[in-house]
């Protein structure tokens, strides 16, 4: 049997746990921002090289439609780093909580609530940043699916 000596330092750790979990999950939401974000400026300056050469070739009506869909392509980045600054931030707040409640069960001091609470301000963060990218994963379909509706529209005016 364990003896009273390793119960405090059980504790530590299963404290600590919770925000190391969170800072896996943040740390995975970053990893495929990531890649969205580097979708959205491919798909950029694909839509750059397109609407140069209408423009070369004087359809400033399709210049237009390229333009639209790049400032939407601009609003999605923007969307997308702001999630990423969340995250980032997030994982700070997970990794300053697991050092204070370290520190507060070692020392045992009277700020015992502070670890708990930035755990709870990070997961508010984390959701916060989630919601940003909610809203540029639709965004994203939103411009796939007008994308489709307009190449399917010219091919009948063909």
């Amino acid at each position: 049997m364990l003896g009273p000596s390793f119960l405090p330092g059980m504790s530590i750790v299963s404290a600590m746990i919770t925000p190391a979990i969170l800072i896996l999950a943040a740390g995975s939401l970053v990893s495929s921002t990531l890649v969205r974000l580097g979708r959205v400026v491919d798909q950029t300056r694909a839509l750059i090289i397109q609407g140069e050469a209408l423009r070369r070739a004087g359809k400033m009506h399709a210049v237009a439609i390229i333009e639209d869909r790049m400032h939407r392509q601009l609003r999605r980045a923007e969307l997308a780093r702001n999630a990423l600054w969340g995250y980032y931030l997030a994982i700070v707040l997970f990794l300053v909580s697991s050092v204070m409640i370290a520190l507060t069960q070692l020392t045992h001091v009277k700020f015992s609530w502070l670890g708990p609470s930035m755990v709870l301000l990070g997961g508010f963060v984390l959701i916060t940043a989630t919601a940003q990218l909610v809203i540029e994963v639709g965004m994203g379909a939103g411009s796939l699916r007008e994308e489709v509706e307009s190449y399917e529209k010219q091919e009948l005016e063909k």
